[in-house]
C-alpha cells in the first residue's frame, strides 16, 4: 500500500482507507495538521510569492496599459472624492513629479468612468502611503496577490483535508506569471479576484460551521461567514461588476449544501420547511449587506457634488433620494457602455480561449538599448505558465469526473467558482474582452491542478512499496516524487519567463525566442 506524507511535517497517513468512507467515498478522511504547523505550507508559499512580486515592482517606470487610467483615478478619489480628468500630458507630469506636487495634472472637470471606485480607492491609498510613484500604485496589488497566494493555500487545504494539497495550490499560484504580472500591475482585476477568493473561503466556512453543529446536534443563531462572504462579495461587485457572477454562484451554491444538509441530518418531513424557513428566507437579506457595502465605497461620489451625473437629478425633476437617483442613472450609462463595448483592440481575446492562453495582453513593450545588445527588448506580458494552464484544463475536466463518479467533495465547489470567473464571459464574445481577466478564476485553475497532481502521485507512488526502513527524507522523496518533479518543472518554466513578465530589458532574439506562438506577440 502506498503512504502518503504530509508535506509539512513529513507524517504519513494511509491514502487507502481515507477515500473509501464516509459519504463523499473519494475524500481524506485524516485530519490536517492543527495550530500554526498547519500553516506552515500557506506561508512558505506566500514568501516564494512576495519573493517574485515585490522586487523590481517600479519597473517599468510608467504607467502601463489601464494604469494610465486607474492610477489618476485613485488620486483623483483620494484629494476630490470623485474622478477627474486629466490634461494633456498628465502621465509625463505625474512620473515627472516624483511622487509630489502632482494635483496639476487634474483639469477640475468630472470623468466619465465606468468601474466601481474600491480598486481605485485601493490603488489611491497605495499612493497616500508610499507616494504617486510606481511603486506607490502597485505595491498594493502586490500585497493582495501575496494574501490571494496564502488564503488559496487554506482553503484547499480545508476543502481537501490536506496539508499536501494546499500547499501545492499556494505554490502554483506563487508561481503562475499571469498571477504574478497582475500583482505587479494597478490594474481592477487583481483585487476582484482576491475578494472573489475570500468569499469563496467564508463560502466553505459556512459550510463547515452549520455542517458540524448539525451534526453535533449544537443549534446557532447567526452564521457570521455568511455574512462575511456577503460582504466581500460586495466588495468584489465595487471593484467590478463581474463580481455579480461570482455572488450569484456562491449563493446558490451555499442554498444547494444547506438543503443537502437538512437533507442529511433532519427527518424529511422536517426537511423541506426548515430549509426554506431556516436557510432560504435569512438568505435573502445577503443581497442587501451586498448592495450596503456597493454603496457605501461610493461615499466619495454622494457626499461631493462634481462627480459625472452627480447633478442628473436636481436638473431632471429632483425629488427625493436625490444622489441615489443620480446614482441609479449614472449606472444606467455605465451599463450601457459595457454592453456596447465592441470597438477592436490588438490585444482582445475571445473568452472562449482564455483557459488555452492564445492570446496574452501586452501592457508595455519597450526597445531602448538598455541590454548591452544592438538591439533591446523589454515587456510586461501577463503570461500563464503554460503547465499550469494548459493542465488545468486536463484537470479542471478531471474535476470534472470527480464531482460527479466519484463523489468528491471538493470538486464542486471548485468548479462552480471557475465556472463563475469564467463562463459569463462567453456569452460576449462579441464585447472587448481581455485574456488578463482570467485572475479571477486562476486561484481555482490551481486548486484544480493541486488535486489531481495528489491523485497522479498516488497512483505512480503507489506501484511499488515505499521501504519502511529507508531514512525519513528518502521516504518522503519516494512518496512524493511526482509532485516534486511537476512543481519543480512549473519553477523553471516560471524562472523562463520572468524576465517578461517583470519587464527585465533582454535581447531581442533571447526575448523572441520566449514568444512561443506568434498569437504570443
Amino acid at each position: 500500500m502506498a503512504k502518503v506524507f504530509n508535506l509539512s511535517l513529513g507524517k504519513s497517513t494511509s491514502s487507502e482507507s481515507d477515500i473509501t468512507t464516509g459519504d463523499f467515498r473519494d475524500d481524506i478522511k485524516e485530519a490536517p495538521v492543527a495550530g500554526w504547523r498547519g500553516w506552515i505550507g500557506a506561508l512558505v508559499a506566500g514568501a516564494l510569492a512576495a519573493v517574485l512580486r515585490i522586487p523590481g515592482l517600479s519597473t517599468p517606470h510608467t504607467l502601463m496599459f489601464d494604469e494610465t487610467y486607474y492610477v489618476k483615478d485613485g488620486l483623483s478619489l483620494l484629494h476630490f472624492g470623485y474622478e477627474q480628468g486629466a490634461v494633456e500630458g498628465a502621465n509625463d507630469r505625474l512620473l515627472a513629479s516624483g511622487g509630489e506636487n502632482y494635483l496639476d495634472i487634474f483639469t477640475g472637470q468630472a470623468s466619465y468612468i465606468v468601474h466601481p471606485p474600491l480598486g481605485k480607492w485601493i490603488i489611491g491609498y497605495g499612493q497616500e502611503i508610499f507616494g504617486a510613484t510606481p511603486f506607490g500604485w502597485r505595491f498594493p496589488m502586490a500585497i493582495l496577490g501575496i494574501l490571494s497566494v496564502i488564503m488559496a493555500a487554506r482553503i484547499v487545504r480545508r476543502l481537501t483535508n490536506s496539508d499536501l494539497i494546499g500547499t501545492v495550490a499556494g505554490l502554483l499560484l506563487a508561481l503562475d506569471g499571469l498571477h504574478i504580472t497582475m500583482s505587479r500591475t494597478a490594474l481592477l482585476d487583481t483585487p476582484l479576484s482576491f475578494f472573489a477568493l475570500a468569499a469563496f473561503g467564508c463560502l466553505i466556512l459556512d459550510r463547515d460551521f452549520v455542517r458540524d453543529r448539525m451534526r453535533d446536534g449544537i443549534t446557532y443563531k447567526v452564521r457570521w461567514w455568511r455574512w462575511a462572504m456577503a460582504f466581500t462579495l460586495g466588495l468584489a461587485c465595487a471593484t467590478k461588476w463581474s463580481g455579480l457572477y461570482f455572488a450569484a454562484a456562491f449563493g446558490l451554491l451555499m442554498l444547494f449544501w444547506d438543503y443537502q444538509q437538512r437533507k442529511q441530518f433532519e427527518p424529511s418531513l422536517l426537511r423541506l420547511s426548515s430549509w426554506l424557513k431556516k436557510d432560504v428566507a435569512p438568505a435573502l437579506l445577503l443581497p442587501v449587506v451586498i448592495i450596503t457595502t456597493y454603496l457605501v465605497t461610493w461615499n466619495g461620489w454622494l457626499s461631493t457634488s462634481g462627480g459625472w451625473s452627480r447633478q442628473w437629478s436636481a436638473t431632471n425633476g429632483g425629488g427625493s433620494f436625490s444622489a441615489l437617483r443620480s446614482l441609479w442613472h449614472y449606472h444606467a450609462e455605465m451599463l450601457s457602455f459595457h454592453t456596447n463595448l465592441t470597438s477592436t483592440h490588438s490585444y482582445q481575446a475571445n473568452p472562449w480561449t482564455w483557459p488555452l492562453m492564445i492570446r496574452p495582453t501586452s501592457f508595455y513593450y519597450g526597445s531602448d538599448a538598455t541590454c548591452g545588445a544592438p538591439t533591446c527588448s523589454q515587456e510586461v506580458v501577463p503570461l500563464g505558465n503554460p503547465l499550469i494552464w494548459w493542465g488545468g484544463v486536463i484537470a479542471l475536466a478531471f474535476l470534472g469526473y470527480l464531482a460527479v463518479r466519484r463523489r468528491n467533495s471538493a470538486a464542486l465547489p471548485i468548479l462552480v467558482a471557475f465556472a463563475a470567473g469564467w463562463v459569463p464571459w462567453l456569452f460576449f464574445t462579441k464585447r472587448t474582452t481581455f485574456n488578463f481577466y482570467s485572475v479571477a478564476f486562476i486561484p481555482y485553475t490551481v486548486m484544480a491542478c493541486a488535486i489531481a497532481l495528489y491523485y497522479i502521485n498516488k497512483k505512480v507512488t503507489g506501484l511499488r512499496e515505499i521501504p519502511t526502513d529507508a531514512p525519513p527524507a528518502k521516504r518522503w522523496f519516494l512518496a512524493h516524487w511526482p509532485i516534486v518533479i511537476a512543481v519543480t518543472a512549473v519553477a523553471l518554466l516560471t524562472w523562463y519567463f520572468y524576465p517578461i513578465l517583470v519587464g527585465q530589458s533582454l535581447p531581442y532574439d533571447v526575448w523572441h525566442d520566449k514568444m512561443w506562438f506568434k498569437s504570443w506577440i
